[in-house]
């Protein structure tokens, strides 16, 4: 992935430290973006959990890409507006916005009926992750408007349309997508294109770190269909680089169709298969209690 279609181009990631977000920031980065990323863990291990904004500066680096790393709370609204603030005072520009950022509990309850779970888990999910992106986007449309185009990518999942962990996971998810829709009817007469983008089974610095973090059938699936998450980042990559990109907007896309269609790879040279549309749930997300009291 040599190719330094994105040169000059400025790209804002947030939730960049780990995972998909960490992916597609290098994934732009690779493809010759400047890529702001925005995450709250700083350096290696200053969080639970794998991943930094230092290792994903470093990765940038390595990939040839320039990277900016913005601690950020993207619960905090002012947090969030000192990031475009710096946007606008150190570039005058914004190109591409992925909305990522996503908070969830150490332990996400798998199967639990929504009675059963805290209404925390529904504000923490809404708030960064649904919320957060809305407000990102608020802030990150008046710096593409000047240039008549633009790209907003959500990352979503199949969760948006099947039942997947619990209630308030696939609502956010839905969201997501939903949002991404309805933004993309007002942006598209100013040339902005706004899309969700669904990976697929994803291997992350998470599920590495705490394999029994998912039902033992999920880690399978993972193991045998999953995809790293530079491949994500590739597949926002290329659609950052498609000038006809505004073909697409509103649509829910896939990573691994995008692939077939863009020709790009994991890092393995392979294309994993696409994640299912259908709205059936995942036999490992099966009712845990068939006869609630």
């Amino acid at each position: 992935m040599g190719s330094r279609r994105l040169e000059g181009c400025i790209a804002l990631v947030t939730g960049g430290s780990r995972g998909v977000g960490k992916g597609a920031a290098i994934g732009l980065a690779e493809a010759g973006a400047t890529v702001v990323v925005t995450a709250r863990t700083r350096a290696s291990g200053d969080a639970e959990w794998p991943g930094s904004l230092d290792e994903t500066i470093a990765d940038i680096d390595r990939a040839g890409g320039k990277g900016l790393d913005l601690l950020c709370d993207h619960a905090d609204d002012d947090a969030v507006h000192a990031v475009f603030a710096r946007i606008q005072r150190d570039f005058g520009r914004l190109d591409v916005l992925v909305n990522n950022v996503f908070a969830a509990p150490n332990i996400m309850p798998v199967n639990v009926p929504f009675w059963k779970t805290p209404i925390s888990l529904w504000d923490t999910m809404h708030r960064v992750g649904l919320r957060s992106h809305y407000v990102a986007s608020q802030l990150a449309v008046p710096l593409m408007l000047p240039q008549n185009k633009g790209l907003i990518v959500n990352t979503s999942s199949g969760g948006g349309v099947r039942y997947t962990f619990n209630v308030p996971f696939g609502v956010q998810k839905s969201g997501v997508d939903r949002m991404a829709r309805d933004m993309a009817h007002e942006l598209k007469p100013y040339g902005i294109t706004a899309c969700s983008i669904w990976p697929g089974y994803i291997k992350s610095e998470k599920l590495a770190a705490q394999p029994d973090r998912v039902p033992l059938a999920l880690a399978k699936l993972i193991a045998e269909r999953g995809e790293t998450p530079l491949f994500v980042g590739r597949a926002i990559a290329s659609l950052a680089a498609d000038p006809e990109v505004i073909i697409k907007t509103g649509q829910i896309l896939l990573a691994s169709e995008l692939a077939i269609e863009y020709g790009f790879t994991d890092v393995d040279g392979k294309v994993p298969p696409p994640p299912s549309r259908d709205p059936t749930p995942l036999s490992v997300f099966k009712p845990a209690d068939q006869n609630p009291a």
